[in-house]
């Protein structure tokens, strides 16, 4: 496994337009004398363990194993800040896609700051300067199946879900656990109006626990589109077998943050920079996102899966006010009841 990965790395740096920048000797010394990195992951399914595979063999003297935990983001969170209210800290890095709850843990003091080198290759709206950047950039776009729904009757736009022939339970979203589901909910609100919203919700879509589970009923023909399906979810070849189609709306592509930064306390914070030089970097992004899961990365020197447009091609849409973000984060399990119960 760890020679597939390496061999992964490989051709990722053989179309890296510059060498990967080298890692602060003095850094590198003290995490070989702390010896562990402990992290908390919500990022999905296997993938992300050959990624952590090809970190490993960056690092060979890290023990990788012992304290890392991999959850659903709601999970990563609840047990990251039960440890930290409990003072016993055992998690030195957290990646999780809640860029509200990022936002809340800074500003209580709960993210360590760090000031790494590859912030500064990632847009304003994907980072906290010297506290966190995204990961990972999870597109969330309708889907449907060509051997179920005509071309000729495919949406286009977020404003075609709202036709008559999408009603009754003919569409699908996510619930309100979901943190794609409230960037969906959040940023379509936001560029559309809450009009757009209700009268998404008069359609009646069928609300479902998982993107897997939606992947599958749009695949069976259950549902005709999935109106908010992860976009990496699209494009792997068990989709394109299954007759799965992407839609990328004229209006633009909501997109959920997954941030990785260092928690404030965390006992090996020499690894910790390690891994967050690493996963930030344009080796990293490209290894991760690119390679692996098929995603977009909000770098702007990575570039997109193959096959995909460029990400500026496809309008991604971002939060711009903090605030109002995080007190809509707050008030969606309710808002969500009121409109989809």
């Amino acid at each position: 496994m760890i020679r597939g990965v390496l061999l992964l790395c490989t051709l990722a740096l053989s179309f890296a337009p510059r060498l990967a920048r080298a890692a602060d000797p003095a850094v590198v010394e003290a995490a070989r004398r702390e010896g562990v990195l402990a992290m908390a992951d919500s990022a999905p399914g296997e993938n992300f363990q050959k990624f952590m595979a090809a970190f490993a063999a960056k690092y060979p003297f890290l023990d990788l194993a012992g304290g890392f935990y991999s959850g659903p983001t709601g999970r990563v969170l609840a047990r990251v800040n039960a440890e930290i209210d409990a003072k016993r800290l055992t998690f030195d890095v957290m990646l999780a896609a809640n860029t509200a709850a990022w936002i809340e843990m800074t500003d209580q003091g709960r993210i360590a700051r760090y000031d790494s080198p590859e912030y500064a290759a990632f847009p304003a709206g994907a980072k906290m300067d010297g506290y966190w950047a995204a990961a990972q950039a999870i597109g969330v776009i309708p889907v449907f199946n060509r051997n179920v729904l005509p071309l000729s009757e495919a949406p286009h736009s977020w404003l075609d879900l709202l036709q008559p022939r999408f009603a009754d339970r003919k569409l699908a979203i996510q619930n309100s656990a979901a943190g794609t589901q409230f960037n969906w909910n959040y940023l379509l609100e936001r560029k559309l109006g809450a009009d757009f919203i209700r009268r998404f919700a008069a359609q009646h879509p069928v609300v479902m626990a998982t993107g897997a589970q939606m992947t599958d009923a749009i695949d069976r023909g259950e549902v005709l589109v999935g109106a908010a399906l992860d976009h990496w979810r699209a494009f792997t070849p068990e989709a394109a077998q299954a007759g799965l189609v992407a839609v990328i709306p004229d209006e633009g592509v909501p997109f959920t943050l997954a941030p990785v930064g260092m928690l404030a306390g965390a006992p090996h914070p020499n690894a910790a920079k390690l891994f967050i030089d690493f996963i930030l970097s344009q080796e990293g992004q490209r290894l991760l996102d690119t390679e692996l899961y098929g995603m977009y990365s909000m770098r702007s020197d990575v570039p997109p899966p193959a096959g995909q447009k460029p990400l500026a091609d496809i309008h991604p849409l971002l939060p711009t006010d903090q605030q109002d973000y995080v007190q809509a984060s707050r008030d969606f399990p309710r808002h969500f009841e009121d409109l989809f119960h």
